[in-house]
């Protein structure tokens, strides 16, 4: 797969290993974002990145803000890997990269600290 643009675009092996999951870094946008929960955000804001189970055990990435409400989705290429790293005990962060705009939300993925 090649490409151009923010980010690296690295999908991984989607089985978390060690080397992926400390390494990753990952720009995406967030999808479904929430409004009542975007207009509260600006660039630097470090959003929680979480793993949630909906029906039929269907797991999806989603960001959720320091107050529990879920920003948006995130579906990177490297979607897989996350969650497998997240089920490992991994914990990311989705840092907001530019002062939201209508309604679109771009933020980079990556280990906290």
């Amino acid at each position: 797969m090649s490409g151009r643009g923010g980010g690296r675009s690295h999908v991984g092996s989607g089985e978390g290993t060690p080397d992926e999951c400390n390494s990753l870094d990952v720009v995406t946008p967030l999808n479904s974002p929430n409004p009542a929960v975007v207009k509260t955000l600006k660039k630097g804001t470090v959003l929680t990145v979480a793993v949630q189970t909906g029906p039929n055990n269907v797991k999806s990435l989603v960001a959720d803000a320091s107050d529990g409400r879920v920003a948006g989705s995130l579906t990177p290429p490297s979607l897989l890997t996350i969650i497998a790293c997240i089920e490992k005990g991994h914990n990311y962060g989705a840092t907001v990269l530019d002062d939201p705009s209508g309604g679109i939300v771009r933020v980079r993925i990556q280990p906290k600290a």
